[in-house]
């Protein structure tokens, strides 16, 4: 949820329950001084109708209203106390049950009893607390609009530069850093925000420039004496008076270059795929691209005597770098050939947005979420670096893909979902 809509759904949940307890408050209050002012207006007429008692000639009675329910009668039997009440008559008028206060009372004038009845029709009271909770219910929604427009408002206009830093971060290029530079704006939260930012990206900017030129100095540096190594190496094996121990000590120091400098390539190359320095990125045929790269290793394939069976779903097409395409294939490849089985399967699959590869061979020597950490092989004797498996992990994260590891019917599958193919 919405930083803004979270904040105007507290609102409302205070403001909703805080206006009923206004309209239930003001209901009693209102309708208590309704009921004071309908007492003050009784005892007014009850007064009037005495003022008008002492202006009879002689004793009568006398009707005050039109209902002819408020009334002066003479009676001879008086009152226990003055009656103030609350009942219910059906008015014809109105066709309903309509309450009414009577206010009943006696008076003494000239030797006569009079029994002073006043009524007053409560039906405006009744109507008036009506209005009042339907203007409570109008009040209600139009602060539930007001709240949504107000909503509207602040995302539009106070919220536009959160939105438009937003934006910013999630196309940010770490090699396109030029192009990322947050600008001043007038809400001191988001400008303090812009400034943290912008000395962040330039702090990671630094930093991964120099992790590039470390990296790559590193690496070019490191194989200029690797090539001295393995040229003298080279030399000494030539030398005609070496005994067999010496020749295999030589061999044994070749392997181990050879190891360091396949590992040296492999670890730059992961660097430049992290680092995303394989900018370049065309629309590619995998179907194709699997056929080639199987071609390259039809040798290996035919010396293990390994069947490899392809079920393609017409072309999976995406778009990617074509270099790490072709390695991100051929280390799939290799990986299924290396742990096979003799006269063992390769079967490779595909449908429009997937790509799926699958070896017979031994079950895991490694738990299946170890196999694509870095340096984690199951065959610790094995001349495989254990990067292969990471190379084709850091290729597809990459790419905004996903990689996956199944084991089917004694088969290893890797599968990669192409999750942005269009």
């Amino acid at each position: 949820m919405k930083l803004i809509h979270k904040t105007t759904l507290y609102y409302v949940v205070i403001s909703v329950p805080l206006v009923g307890l206004a309209a239930f408050i003001s209901y009693f209050v209102i309708k208590a001084e309704i009921k004071n002012g309908t007492k003050e207006v009784l005892y007014t007429d009850n007064y009037n109708a005495k003022h008008m008692i002492r202006s009879f000639s002689h004793p009568q009675n006398i009707t005050l209203s039109s209902d002819g329910y408020s009334k002066i009668k003479m009676v001879s039997k008086p009152l226990d106390k003055t009656i103030f009440i609350d009942t219910l008559i059906y008015d014809p008028i109105e066709e309903e049950t309509v309450e009414f206060t009577f206010l009943k009372s006696n008076y003494w004038y000239k030797n006569q009893l009079y029994q002073i009845d006043i009524i007053k029709n409560n039906l405006d009271a009744e109507e008036l607390l009506e209005g009042l909770w339907e203007g409570f219910g109008i009040l209600l929604l139009f602060l539930g609009f007001g709240y949504l427009l107000l909503n509207w408002f602040i995302s539009k206009t106070i919220w536009k530069p959160f939105y438009k830093t937003i934006y910013h971060l999630e196309n940010y290029e770490i090699n396109q850093h030029e192009n990322f530079q947050l600008v001043k704006v007038s809400t001191n939260e988001f400008n303090n925000l812009n400034k943290s930012l912008n000395t962040m990206t330039n702090k990671i900017q630094e930093v991964f420039v120099q992790h590039k030129e470390f990296t790559e100095n590193a690496s070019h540096e490191m194989q200029t004496p690797l090539a001295v190594i393995k040229a003298n190496l080279s030399l000494l094996m030539q030398t005609s008076n070496l005994t067999e121990v010496e020749m295999n000590s030589i061999q044994t120091i070749e392997n181990s270059v050879k190891k360091l400098t396949a590992l040296n390539r492999t670890l730059l190359l992961l660097t430049k795929i992290d680092n995303q320095q394989f900018s370049e990125q065309v629309l590619i045929n995998f179907t194709e691209l699997c056929d080639n790269v199987l071609k390259h290793y039809s040798e290996l394939i035919s010396l293990k005597e390994i069947n490899v069976e392809k079920n393609f779903h017409d072309h999976l097409w995406f778009t990617m770098n074509p270099t790490l395409a072709e390695i991100l294939i051929s280390n799939l490849i290799q990986n299924a050939i290396r742990h096979n089985v003799k006269g063992g399967k390769i079967k490779l699959s595909s449908t429009i947005n997937s790509f799926v590869i699958g070896n017979t061979g031994e079950p895991l020597s490694i738990p299946e979420s170890d196999l694509f950490i870095r340096f984690r092989k199951g065959n610790t004797t094995s001349d495989s670096v254990g990067l292969g498996l990471s190379i084709v992990k850091s290729i597809v994260e990459n790419n905004q893909c996903n990689i996956r590891y199944e084991n089917l019917n004694s088969s290893h599958l890797f599968i990669i979902d192409f999750i942005n193919n269009d």
